[in-house]
């Protein structure tokens, strides 16, 4: 059974409001802090609602029977197609499951990856609680602080940096594609013994003599880095994910179920032990950066020896908000993704032949009126 969160007042579905940081009723027009509804472990509401959870392919009859005699308000296109590229990302899986509205008795298809969705029959935010419990169940959260306008905004500005950006991409059928979306971390901590030694060099040049002259560096010490974010599910991007860096961890509260509802949520298919390699290297390039800092002061150097040691690689596990569009253009997938906590963006537009050839076209034909009106001056003008 895939269940709600209820308003006190009208017993509608609530969702969560980044601008205001509330739950809000979208019937009654109610708002509540979170600690304001009553709360209950997904676990104990989970066993209050008898869960269903069935291999897809086996239907419930009832809950068709119930769907299909209930008015079936249309859902929003965004929310569709995330449900149809589940479908499509997982149709030859087993862990295909099927679940059923509380609302209404629809069916809702998911993946075995999938925490928070939407009914597809009466658009009602669904959580999906026995997802996110026992090792799935996240030890911190950092809420949405921009809501769909604002990310649809950032996205429209985005697209105007690209001059060859194809006009469907642009438009609002595509931008209802944003979807909001808590991505499963790890946050790493790792501390690391640091041993590097080298050799710098430095150049001046007086008169006509250029005085060279060599150094030896060393650099030790103990560091240690905390939280650092690497994404746990293998059908996201990972240099997207880096490129909306950095977050801030100030608004990094407990988990709470109640920040989920009127978002997509997935929960992790890469163990903190798959991303423990990934994480030493992460840690490796913060310490490369520094190292390249400290030896600015050189006109060149060379690391003779690097004998640092990362250890003590423990993870904490996160949800943390994006917003995200995938596009297809002439069979290649592109993506958009914005940070859902500080608006930072990054993605590649796909380019548009046509708009190019324009381009380059309308570009030759001033090129070549421009080379006429100067050949005209240099033979001797035009004659009126």
């Amino acid at each position: 059974m895939a269940d709600t969160i209820k308003c006190p007042h009208c017993a509608a579905n609530l969702k969560f409001a980044a601008g205001a940081q509330k739950l809000q009723c979208p019937f009654c027009g109610g708002t509540f802090a979170l600690d304001e509804v009553e709360s209950k472990a997904v676990d104990e509401m989970m066993t209050e609602s008898k869960p269903v959870e069935k291999p897809a392919g086996q239907t419930s009859e009832g809950a068709q029977e119930q769907a299909a005699s209930q008015e079936q308000p249309a859902m929003e296109k965004r929310e569709l197609d995330h449900l149809e590229a589940i479908e499509n990302a997982s149709e030859h899986s087993s862990d295909n499951v099927e679940f059923v509205c509380n609302s209404c008795g629809g069916k809702i298809l998911s993946d075995s990856s999938t925490a928070a969705s939407f009914c597809p029959f009466c658009g009602s935010p669904a959580l999906i609680g026995q997802r996110l419990n026992g090792q799935f169940e996240p030890k911190f959260i950092i809420p949405f602080k921009y809501d769909r306008e604002a990310a649809e905004k950032a996205f429209l500005k985005w697209c105007k940096g690209g001059k060859y950006t194809p006009v469907k991409f642009v438009s609002q059928e595509n931008v209802a594609k944003l979807t909001g979306l808590y991505v499963p971390f790890w946050l790493f901590n790792v501390s690391g013994d640091v041993s590097v030694d080298g050799t710098g060099k430095t150049s001046r040049t007086s008169g006509d003599y250029t005085i060279i002259t060599d150094y030896k560096f060393n650099i030790d010490g103990n560091v240690k880095w905390e939280k650092i974010p690497l994404d746990g599910e293998t059908r996201i991007n990972d240099e997207l994910m880096e490129a909306i860096e950095p977050y801030n961890y100030k608004d990094l509260v407990p988990y709470d179920y109640k920040y989920l509802p009127g978002f997509f949520a997935d929960r992790f298919d890469q163990s903190e032990e798959d991303l423990r390699k990934r994480a030493a290297q992460r840690a490796k390039d913060y310490l490369d950066k520094e190292i390249k800092q400290q030896t600015k002061k050189y006109d060149s150097h060379k690391i003779e020896h690097n004998q640092t040691r990362y250890h003590d690689i423990k993870a904490d596990y996160a949800l943390l908000p994006v917003w995200f569009m995938q596009y297809k253009y002439l069979g290649k997938s592109y993506y958009f993704a914005m940070n859902g906590q500080t608006g930072e963006v990054a993605g590649k537009a796909p380019v548009s032949k046509v708009k190019q050839t324009m381009f380059y076209s309308v570009s030759l034909a001033i090129t070549a009126v421009i080379a006429r009106f100067i050949a005209g001056l240099i033979m001797g003008g035009f004659v009126g």
